[in-house]
């Protein structure tokens, strides 16, 4: 009132660092200890900051009558709320070349990848085997934050020859979240989601390499989910 604390110009350096640090507009929690006799100055203290994330809200319920025969991905395990529909991009890595031995090269390459997708202002959908951000080659890409921060939809898939536990609960999983990019998991073995790869394999690529495909489509691919029934799609492009 009498501009003992500055408060509203705080607040709005605060949200401009934090719009330039996490690349969108944020919301922030925030207190203060405002001057008194004994503390003359006032501190304001971070609480938590996390972005404002723009994607539509779901209009209507019938993601779960959506046929299958239109779908790329479907999940049952799916987490985030809403419509994406200004993709053009699917990058996913070939379920034959995921390895012990090859999962650390494959995350330098997505690494490359992510950083052209940066530079082009797109964003794109990632998919691969086992569980993204593992520390361990053996169990998923170990693939840092940074290395994927384009993609605006990360897919865990299965593996027919054997069971890794998905993301959920991590620290990998909780910046996804956090930074409003949704999530699936799929085990099409078990009959629990749909991941229809041979759909992918036969589009051509515009970038190929021995682990992974990239594929633009000439229209946007829609993503909707319903995070309260944990149900997600990734449509086919209209033809």
């Amino acid at each position: 009132q009498h501009d003992l604390f500055p408060l509203a110009e705080l607040l709005q350096k605060m949200l401009k660092f934090g719009a330039e640090e996490m690349g969108r507009q944020v919301e922030i929690e925030f207190a203060v200890n405002l001057p008194d006799e004994t503390n003359k100055q006032g501190v304001i203290y971070w609480l938590q900051i996390r972005p404002i994330v723009d994607t539509k809200e779901m209009i209507d319920d019938n993601i779960v009558d959506i046929d299958e025969s239109d779908v790329i991905l479907k999940s049952n395990s799916a987490l985030g709320h809403g419509i994406m529909n200004q993709m053009r991009y699917i990058v996913y890595v070939k379920p034959e070349s995921f390895s012990y031995s090859k999962n650390t090269a494959i995350a330098r390459e997505i690494e490359k990848i992510n950083r052209n997708f940066v530079e082009r202002g797109e964003n794109y959908i990632l998919i691969g085997p086992g569980r993204w951000g593992s520390s361990d080659p053996a169990l998923g890409i170990p693939v840092k934050w940074p290395h994927i921060s384009n993609a605006r939809l990360i897919v865990e898939s299965s593996l027919s020859d054997y069971r890794i536990d998905p993301s959920q609960g991590t620290h990998f999983f909780q910046n996804l979240t956090s930074f409003g990019v949704g999530y699936f998991s799929i085990n099409s073995f078990i009959h629990d989601g749909i991941y229809d790869i041979d759909y992918l394999n036969s589009l051509p690529a515009e970038q190929e390499s021995e682990a992974i495909r990239v594929i633009a489509f000439k229209e946007p691919i829609t993503v909707k989910i319903n995070g309260k029934k944990n149900i997600g799609v990734v449509l086919k492009p209209q033809q």
